[in-house]
């Protein structure tokens, strides 16, 4: 992690501390001292600091390791983005790098060197077209009211830029009947930064299809301007059915919570597992609602607990949070979550199944990863290939998969999560946060389940020594998302 980061996130509860600390003082020595207006003084200045830290600019540098205070100029259209390129190339006789939100800088413990900050370039240029540094749930708000349609997936944290989202190989939830995250992508706006004076030549548009792979083979070099999405590849808002799995080992078949959560209806799915948890996995599937086949009248209790009953429709009260906390954090940190399958079944909207993160922007998750020790680094692999496969033994591979994580956390402190889109492709995604120095087990876990030993890292998270280290001592391939994604294809 870059010091500064450090340095600069420990400014929130500094100052939320020291606020409080004033109010108390000057509260304590109002009828003793006459310095009471300097201290509330102080106390409202605090405030104004802390509070500067909540805005997406200042969020955006923390994040990315610059200080948030100060007056900050940012790009707002695409021209003066541009220009704001070749000024740092013209300052630093370097490379400029593009921050959004901030986040992905975060997670993957580094600092943006030459930073140019999109966080004000947002809004729509055409009728459906968005500049970059729009965060994905103001696109997915403004499209779905407009037009009633959203995408297939998203990422399940929704304030990041739609720039990094598309530019990197960021993912959502997507099952075997859904779509990719990118699905909904038509063209992208691009600035090519090989040298100033490319950048200089400004932005162009090209297919995203067609970008996809130089984006992985040549990082950094494109910098996205502007998304345009095509809404026929955009679906309708519709409703699904949600449910909760649990995946329990089995040396000889699939187990039937596996069989459950591996349902080719499944439009989103994900699979938790981690040290807090270690007899079972616990995931969530949502398949389209079909009220003549399911039960619509799925009932909750009127705010989880006593009083009348309620159709359950989520999200509702603090269900979505609780829904995370539940499947990710508690399956990291005691082990809880709410034992009754009735409370988790209900319908809920395609848009908000998407939205499954809880909203960071106040900077507490951040301060409490660090606190943690721990780094987030995603794996992306092909299961091996079968000769003659069948539903059973497609089934059957990720059961072993499965297995291979209940076991890792028996070793180790931390969590996964798995996702996994068609059976019969085998590509899987699995997310994990443990310490850095368990990085060597992990991977020894799941080399026997890797085809080809090929294996990738999401480009948006931790891609550290420790973790690459142990990817080449383990013997395996390390490749591009982009090109693992393409290996069966």
């Amino acid at each position: 992690m870059a010091i500064s980061t450090v340095l600069w996130l420990a400014c929130a509860p500094a100052l939320t501390a020291s606020f409080a600390a004033l109010v108390v003082a000057a509260c304590v020595l109002h009828a003793k001292t006459g310095a009471t207006a300097a201290l509330v003084a102080s106390a409202v200045l605090v405030l104004l600091l802390r509070f500067r830290l909540a805005d997406a600019g200042a969020r955006a540098r923390i994040l990315s390791g610059h200080s948030p205070f100060g007056c900050f100029a940012a790009p707002k259209t695409v021209e003066a983005f541009v220009d704001r390129l070749c000024a740092v190339w013209h300052a630093t006789d370097g490379r400029p790098a593009v921050v959004g939100s901030g986040w992905g800088w975060f997670i993957g413990r580094a600092r943006a060197p030459n930073a140019v900050f999109t966080h004000n370039l947002q809004g729509r240029i055409g009728k459906l077209a968005f500049l970059a540094g729009t965060e994905l749930r103001t696109v997915e708000a403004t499209l779905r009211k407009q037009y009633g349609r959203t995408f297939w997936s998203t990422p399940t944290m929704q304030r990041i830029s739609i720039g990094s989202w598309l530019a990197r190989s960021c993912h959502g939830n997507s099952g075997a009947a859904g779509k990719p995250s990118s699905y909904a992508a038509s063209r992208v706006l691009v600035v090519d930064l090989a040298s100033l004076e490319t950048t200089r030549e400004g932005a162009r548009w090209e297919e995203y299809g067609a970008m996809k792979p130089r984006f992985d083979k040549e990082p950094g070099r494109f910098v996205v301007a502007a998304v345009e999405f095509d809404l026929a590849r955009m679906s309708t808002n519709d409703w699904l059915k949600k449910e909760r799995t649990d995946v329990t080992r089995n040396d000889t078949t699939a187990s039937q919570g596996l069989r459950e959560w591996l349902t080719p209806d499944a439009v989103l799915r994900v699979l938790f597992f981690g040290s807090a948890r270690r007899d079972l996995a616990l995931g969530v599937t949502y398949v389209p609602f079909d009220p003549e086949v399911h039960e619509y009248d799925l009932h909750r209790e009127f705010c989880g607990c006593c009083g009348r009953m309620v159709r359950h429709i989520d999200p509702h009260d603090c269900s979505r949070a609780c829904t995370s906390l539940q499947l990710d954090t508690c399956s990291l940190l005691c082990g809880w979550y709410e034992r009754s399958e009735r409370v988790w079944r209900g319908v809920i909207k395609l848009s908000d199944a998407n939205a499954f993160s809880p909203d960071p922007s106040w900077l507490a998750l951040p301060i409490i990863a660090l606190l943690s020790g721990t780094v987030n680094y995603e794996l992306i692999f092909h299961l091996p290939q079968l000769v003659a496969p069948t539903v059973h033994t497609q089934r059957f591979r990720v059961q072993k998969l499965c297995n291979a994580l209940l076991k890792l956390y028996e070793q180790i402190w931390g969590r996964c999560e798995l996702r996994m889109g068609g059976l019969d492709k085998g590509l899987v995604f699995v997310d994990c946060i443990t310490r850095e120095r368990d990085a060597p087990v992990v991977i020894a876990a799941l080399k026997p389940h890797m085809h080809l030993q090929t294996v990738a890292l999401h480009d948006a998270k931790f891609q550290g020594e420790s973790v690459t280290r142990a990817i080449r001592d383990a013997g395996l391939i390390l490749k591009t998302p982009r090109v693992v994604f393409s290996l069966n294809d």
